[in-house]
């Protein structure tokens, strides 16, 4: 794999595949990371540095 062998190589996937807990649209998922991310900068402004 690491040599770009996919015959004779071996490939990993499906691991993270367990961490998955529900399946949702995109909109919904970049209007989660939007919220967070607006949050966060919101968090951040506040400190004091």
């Amino acid at each position: 794999m690491f040599e770009g062998d996919l015959d004779e190589g071996e490939l990993e996937i499906g691991q993270v595949s367990a961490g998955i807990k529900e399946i949702k649209p995109a909109a919904e998922v970049v209007q989660e990371l939007m919220t967070e991310f607006r949050s966060t900068l919101e968090r951040l402004g506040s400190l004091k540095v």
